[in-house]
């Protein structure tokens, strides 16, 4: 295969650099909201069978979410580690780059297969999960976790398209996943067309089997595209380091994002399972808003990337620019929604009052929400995509552990301001955020950049 063929180009330096930002984040976009729409479905049908079991799912996908910031920050290093080859022009560092991101994600699986199976009922007793939250919530785990490996496989493969640039092709698969999953999910969780009727047990067997259609599929047609060749060592050194280097701090920020949002869990269960079961509810709702953010972010992350690999640093800043704008836009858009129609996006996941008077305010909170969390999002795709993703961590640190959950802790439950003020603590934690990456985004010099 010819070096044009093997590797695929990127826009020409004269070349807007907004159709390609697009081009490349809505597929991306579309394929995030329907990953993580596999967690949505099974909210919204468990959601039907009672507040427990809507409880111990939302439980289970917060403890499966923090497992998977391993996996997330191996798929930045992965992304950024093949953008820039794609951009560099060579084929061959590009071929063992994504080797050693397999073969570094199957490591990972493994791992968290062992721990996830021993410290998932600890943990979630630790939570403050009990009598049948803490059952669902382990039937749930249990299955998820022996099956671990495909849900990580299939993170890593298209973490490898995208650094291709093509994020179309992992939108198809996902869409497939998606069908896989609602057509299994449905009888299996309540017991329809002669399937046994499973609850939330149901819902983690259809998760796990779609998932494994979408990994072995895109293994197929990175094969079939000669992107992943067997010759040679598996574990190159320097491009393991790469990705290592690359992906660490955006392990650490993923890990303390989501360790914090455990913890943040905790204090917002200790008002209730109806607080819980409305908090979940929001996320999965908000998460409709932040996808399209996180895809305009991955797409800043790419592009980057393979400017920064062509030797383009201006371009590469723009690509950033760009990214937070239209970030802003389209989660500002659905902020907007959650403010006109609160009670109607909350009644989609749940019939029960309590959990829909809780909603309501939530709503709310997540709409003012929705401008810092776009930049936030939008500039830390930019800096990983130029190898920053240290700063993106410290950003984390300092938003989520030093003013989220202390002044929640403070307001709510010291002060006795209650779960809005809970809530509240959100907003501000974002803003800081912003602030910091925006700050080394503005002093970065671009022109500079060497992964």
């Amino acid at each position: 295969m010819a070096l044009a063929e093997a590797v695929r180009p990127v826009p020409a330096p004269s070349e807007s650099l907004l159709p390609a930002l697009v081009r490349l984040a809505l597929p991306i976009a579309g394929s995030n909201l329907l990953q993580r729409g596999v967690g949505i479905v099974d909210t919204l049908m468990v959601g039907r069978l009672g507040a427990s079991e809507l409880a111990a799912v939302g439980l289970s996908q917060l403890l499966i979410l923090f497992l998977m910031g391993l996996v997330y920050g191996l798929g930045i290093g992965c992304t950024v580690a093949v953008a820039y080859h794609t951009g560099a022009g060579d084929s061959d560092r590009r071929a063992r780059a994504i080797r050693a991101s397999l073969l570094l994600g199957f490591g990972i699986a493994v791992v968290l297969t062992l721990l996830g199976l021993s410290a998932s009922a600890p943990t979630a007793r630790l939570l403050g999960a009990s009598g049948s939250v803490l059952t669902f919530t382990l039937q749930y785990l249990a299955i998820t976790w022996t099956f671990f490996i495909f849900k990580v496989m299939l993170h890593m493969t298209a973490s490898i398209f995208y650094g291709v640039g093509d994020s179309r092709t992992p939108l198809s698969v996902i869409i497939f996943v998606n069908l896989i999953h609602v057509g299994i999910a449905f009888p299996l969780i309540f017991g329809w067309a002669g399937a046994p009727r499973m609850g939330v047990r149901g819902a983690a067997i259809a998760s796990v089997i779609s998932e494994a259609f979408g990994a072995v599929s895109l293994l197929i047609l990175a094969w079939r595209r000669r992107w992943l060749r067997c010759g040679g060592w598996w574990s190159d050194p320097g491009e393991v380091r790469r990705i290592v280097s690359i992906g660490s701090p955006a392990i650490g920020e993923r890990l303390v994002t989501y360790g914090m949002q455990l913890v943040y869990a905790k204090l917002v269960i200790s008002f209730g399972v109806a607080a819980y079961a409305a908090h979940q509810v929001g996320l999965n709702i908000e998460a409709l808003s932040f996808l399209p953010g996180l895809g305009f972010a991955q797409a800043a992350t790419t592009l980057v990337g393979q400017r920064l690999g062509a030797g383009e640093g201006t371009a590469a800043r723009r690509s950033g620019v760009w990214a937070a704008w239209l970030a802003v836009a389209a989660m500002s858009a659905f902020g907007l929604t959650y403010v006109i129609f609160p009670y109607g996006w909350v009644a989609l996941f749940t019939s029960d009052q309590e959990v829909l008077a809780y909603g309501r305010t939530l709503m709310w909170i997540m709409a003012v929400l929705q401008p810092p969390l776009a930049l936030a999002l939008a500039l830390s795709g930019a800096l990983r995509g130029a190898g920053e993703t240290a700063v993106v961590l410290y950003a984390a640190i300092i938003g989520g552990w030093i003013v989220r959950i202390p002044f929640a802790y403070l307001l709510g439950v010291h002060f006795g301001l209650g779960l809005v003020a809970v809530w509240l603590t959100m907003w501000l934690d974002w803003w800081v955020r912003g602030a910091v990456v925006l700050l080394r985004f503005r002093h970065l010099r671009w022109n500079e950049v060497r992964l």
